[in-house]
């Protein structure tokens, strides 16, 4: 991650407009003409779709990131910008680590998998009590329901708890933009 001190990257996000670029950027997963981030970023301003931005809106807001904006971006190593071919793009640094509303969730829990293992044990114990093993073959059905039908209600019961709990980052970057 590039090193800015908290005031600094407070600062640099504390216009709208820096926000936007970052944001597009990060969206587009690629670089943008500045006159596309512009349309872009006039658009939201003014309530209107890109198709609707008129040159005065698009010219106003091209002209305020050229001389402003990504020149302070830039410096903060957070855009690159080529001045010759009027293109902006997150730095290699910013695109691959982000920021942190750009991080996607922890991989290496993922709530998917742990369905998928309860779903497996449920399925070899089913299996098991058709082919009656010996330590099965003498539970009744209804224990085998009611153990993985508790399981579940308790898998979900956590994952609640934990994302309801937990810092959601998903849509913080939409929060910050507004």
């Amino acid at each position: 991650m590039i090193n800015l001190s908290k005031d600094e990257l407070f600062r640099i996000l504390s216009n709208s407009r820096r926000r936007y670029i970052i944001y597009y950027l990060h969206e587009a997963g690629d670089e943008m003409s500045l006159k596309q981030l512009a349309a872009r970023i006039a658009a939201v301003e003014n309530g209107t779709s890109v198709e609707d931005v008129t040159d005065e809106e698009r010219q106003r807001v091209y002209i305020s990131l050229y001389q402003t904006h990504l020149p302070k971006l830039e410096e903060a190593g957070i855009v690159s910008y080529d001045d010759e071919e009027r293109i902006v793009a997150l730095t290699d640094e910013i695109a691959k680590e982000g920021f942190f509303w750009m991080q996607t969730e922890d991989d290496s829990r993922s709530w998917a998998t742990y369905y998928a293992a309860l779903g497996v044990v449920g399925w070899l114990a089913i299996l098991a009590r058709v082919i009656a093993l010996p330590v099965v073959a003498t539970v009744p059905w209804f224990a085998i329901a009611a153990l993985i039908s508790t399981a579940l209600l308790a898998l979900v019961g956590v994952q609640y708890v934990t994302e309801s709990s937990g810092d959601d980052t998903s849509n913080s970057f939409e929060t910050l933009i507004e």
